[in-house]
């Protein structure tokens, strides 16, 4: 059964290197890597034929991780450990398989635990082909394991 986000529950949320979106060691995973530039996630992200939908269309559930993995990134790399509880994917057209894509993502607001994010898929052209609005709950925080031994979400008081 699963844990819900509340005041009486105390999550770590570490990382081991086995993230699919952005994590170095998995070996199905994007390897997304995203750099902090003036405030911002950046990343390039060149999606393959195995990360189709239909014949030649990327699948649009994968870009709309691609943009959820962008804001978390962004909390991640400035120290903020928390999570996604809500997110709105707008894909605005086809994204073709081996189409470069330039996605970034931003901080709009911040309340107590709960942070306000958007983020951006921008085709070669710079043209917006995809857009995400999120809200994350901070959980504690961020706790990267050196060891990379596996490491679950933990629960409790």
């Amino acid at each position: 059964m699963g844990q819900t986000l509340g005041a009486r529950h105390s999550l770590r949320v570490r990382e081991d290197g086995y993230c699919f979106a952005c994590g170095s060691e998995n070996p199905i995973g994007l390897k997304l890597d995203f750099k902090l530039v003036d405030g911002r996630t950046e990343a390039t992200f060149v999606p393959a034929r195995e990360h189709q939908g239909f014949v030649g269309i990327i699948h649009g559930g994968l870009i709309g991780l691609a943009l959820d993995e962008a804001m978390a990134k962004l909390l991640h790399l400035q120290g903020i450990e928390a999570l996604t509880c809500e997110i709105t994917v707008r894909l605005r057209r086809a994204v073709s398989v081996g189409e470069t894509l330039k996605l970034t993502a931003c901080l709009v607001r911040e309340r107590k635990r709960l942070l306000e994010l958007e983020a951006e898929a921008a085709g070669p052209a710079g043209e917006t082909v995809a857009a995400a609005k999120a809200k994350f709950l901070r959980v504690g925080p961020c706790e990267i394991n050196r060891s990379r031994e596996p490491s679950p979400v933990v629960v409790g008081r």
